[in-house]
């Protein structure tokens, strides 16, 4: 349980939601195009960042390669963690091995959409990637809006039945 402060009330016990590994909102792989990982049309910094999870995880591992930000990570983050805060721009390329050596791919906004918990319902609005990016990024994940909600209309209920 955790407690959050939502305006001047402080919303105590909301439940703690189980987190899932980034392997599992990943699309299966072939349904979106790859590019080498290692060209010389690639920025240093990326291949710098690339490197470190090579050396780190083995050249056998994919992983993430992540722009924008300093967190302090290395710049990349292995499968088997929660994916990162998704913002208003590609941040995000998983970086495979294959046979002709390590493959990356942008991640798409529907993997995005399941990092956050959106429903398998939603669909986007008509637009270009680049703006369903954006929009995920804008976005509060459903499921924490959906517990905040639930609970501030059991507290306001419950100030109703006290009379307050």
């Amino acid at each position: 349980m955790v407690a959050s402060l939502v305006g001047d009330v402080l919303i105590e016990n909301l439940p703690l939601r189980q987190t899932k590994a980034a392997l599992t909102i990943l699309d299966q792989n072939g349904v979106w195009p790859t590019t080498p990982l290692f060209s010389d049309r690639r920025a240093s910094g990326t291949l710098e960042r690339a490197s470190r999870a090579i050396d780190t995880l083995g050249p056998r591992s994919p992983f993430l390669l992540v722009y924008y930000g300093t967190d302090g990570s290395g710049g990349w983050q292995s499968l088997d963690q929660p994916l990162r805060t998704v913002t208003t721009v590609d941040r995000f390329a998983l970086v495979q091995p294959s046979r002709a050596g390590h493959i990356m791919r942008m991640l798409q906004p529907s993997e995005l959409r399941r990092a956050m918990g959106f429903p398998r319902s939603y669909r986007f609005p008509d637009g270009t990637r680049r703006n369903k990016v954006k929009l995920l990024g804008n976005a509060v994940c459903p499921p924490v809006m959906r517990a905040l909600v639930s609970k501030v209309f059991q507290l306001d209920m419950s100030a109703s039945r006290l009379g307050g």
